[in-house]
């Protein structure tokens, strides 16, 4: 595998611009920054007021904290056991002085402090993701592709045109709410509008498209720092699946970014963690190559987190779900 070395600070997960887009409702981009000397980590979330759970007030003034959509996970450029154990604890004591409970983190797959578990009250792989190589030529990288992939890649090629293109935004708000209707989604992955219009405008973000002649076939968000690309949200146009817009989409994606100089495309995991998932094997059809990709938590309030997760228990007695946020179920 290619040098996984990448410029993580500069990833579009850890911008500010990026972060802000989930600051909804009186919430608050949250960074806490711990210097020594060189030695530098960085700590960033969304900040949230508990106001209810399970319908239930929370009259007490509490907070929690969660990775913006994505991915993230604080990044530092130290993993000296000394630093890292006193940039955690005066972590824990700003946390604890700021009435917040816990923190839920998507670690970036990229981001080597995912496997430092000792430092998290909570850790687990979740699921894997696919990563793309860009660094190959062309040739090599469609030489990962499978026999079947390429043969539909060179059809589609041949009948669609690619597009890159904001005026689209309107059309793809369109086909999204019609992809994500056809697969059942959760609300989790339901956007309003005005996010699109938002998302669009910062740096790093694009909206690409395949066409037929003027008809929008497959369309996508894609975002991308200085060395890593993501694929963030897509949506397909039902009357043309014969065309296989999908496949075209994410070539065309691999090429921009490629062309934009990074080094690796995040093409993500499956629904589930199941790697028998359709989504997953579909994104394994570019890529024999894939990440873990982990999940943590820090407990700040111990009691109150088990306080409020046993509130939201009592109110759904049959549920086997079994969260770090339970309190966060709707």
């Amino acid at each position: 595998m290619s040098d996984l070395c990448v410029n993580l600070a500069d990833d579009i997960y850890y911008q500010d611009d990026y972060s802000s887009l989930y600051a909804l409702n009186g919430e608050e981009v949250f960074n806490f920054e711990y210097v020594q000397n060189s030695n530098r980590i960085l700590f960033r979330s969304i900040k949230r007021r508990i106001k209810n759970v399970a319908g239930i007030i929370i009259d007490e003034e509490l907070y929690d904290l969660e990775t913006p959509y994505g991915y993230g996970g604080p990044i530092t450029n130290c993993y000296s056991e000394k630093f890292l154990g006193d940039a955690f604890l005066a972590y824990r004591k700003e946390c604890i002085k700021q009435n917040i409970v816990c923190e839920f983190i998507r670690f970036h797959p990229f981001n080597k402090l995912a496997q430092y578990k000792d430092y998290f009250d909570f850790h687990a792989q979740e699921r894997k993701v696919v990563i793309v190589d860009l660094t190959l030529n062309t040739e090599d990288r469609w030489s990962k592709y499978s026999k079947t992939t390429r043969n539909i890649l060179r059809k589609a090629n041949k009948n669609l045109s690619r597009k890159k293109d904001e005026d689209s935004l309107v059309e793809f708000c369109s086909l999204y709410q019609q992809t994500m209707d056809k697969n059942d989604a959760s609300d989790f992955y339901y956007f309003k509008p005005n996010y699109f219009e938002k998302l669009k405008d910062v740096q790093g973000v694009e909206l690409l498209s395949v066409m037929n002649e003027l008809t929008v076939v497959s369309s996508g968000f894609f975002m991308h720092g200085s060395d890593i690309a993501h694929y963030h949200l897509s949506a397909n146009n039902s009357e043309f699946n014969r065309e296989n817009g999908n496949y075209a989409l994410l070539d065309f994606a691999f090429d921009h970014a490629k062309e934009q100089g990074c080094k690796w495309m995040m093409l993500g995991g499956g629904r589930t963690s199941d790697e028998n998932d359709s989504l997953f094997k579909f994104k394994s059809k570019f890529s024999d190559k894939s990440l873990p990709f982990f999940i943590g938590g820090l407990t700040f309030l111990p009691e109150k987190r088990t306080k409020l997760n046993s509130m939201w228990r009592q109110e759904n007695p049959d549920s086997q779900l079994k969260l770090f946020q339970l309190y966060r179920n709707s």
